[in-house]
């Protein structure tokens, strides 16, 4: 199961698995407002759940909910490569495991720092080299990718696909956190 193994001094993040019994609402209202903005029309539960009973749960592969104190941040799905609906060519680098990151609201202050804290975690599994992810519909300026960008992901420039696809590795994270942020990360105390 997937933890955090560092905090930022902004704030305590936690992570915890998705629960279909209590999790349902938030879940769907996540869902809600990355397909459908801000108009009022209610996510669909079919299909939803069954996604999450199909899901990989070894090691770090999941669904995750990101929280800053109770607050709920985001949901995090970690899958391994053959999961991503993506290219072969781009998935068969050993190493490699994808995300997907819903926002509760994009505008949250905390999303860097609790998401950045996700993928320093992530990078401490062995078997973790490359993070992959896309973004569907981006527009110039879209707070999504710019969070990727201050995260250490660069879009791959051989993106052929209606998504663009993001890259970030060990060495890419690390000189990120070294040029932009270094001082907001701490080892969590045990």
């Amino acid at each position: 199961m997937f933890t955090l193994t560092k905090q930022s001094l902004q704030g305590h993040y936690s992570v915890r698995p998705v629960d279909k019994a209590t999790d349902r609402s938030v879940i769907r209202e996540i869902f809600r407002r990355e397909f459908y903005g801000n108009t009022k029309m209610q996510y669909p539960d079919e299909g939803l759940w069954e996604i999450y009973d199909r899901m990989d749960t070894n090691a770090a592969f999941g669904a995750y909910l990101v929280s800053q104190d109770n607050h709920i941040l985001f949901l995090l799905e970690v899958h391994p490569p053959v999961q991503m609906d993506l290219r072969s060519e781009v998935l068969s680098q050993p190493g490699t495991i994808g995300i997907y990151c819903f926002y509760h609201s994009l505008l949250e202050s905390a999303n860097l720092p609790a998401f950045r804290a996700c993928i320093s975690s992530l990078f401490t599994y062995s078997s973790v080299s490359r993070i992959l992810t896309t973004l569907n519909h981006i527009a110039p300026g879209d707070p999504r990718a710019t969070l990727l960008k201050r995260s250490g992901f660069s879009r791959l420039p051989e993106n052929t696909d209606k998504a663009a696809i993001y890259c970030c590795t060990r060495e890419s994270f690390h000189l990120n956190s070294l040029l932009s942020v270094p001082h907001f990360e701490e080892p969590m105390n045990a």
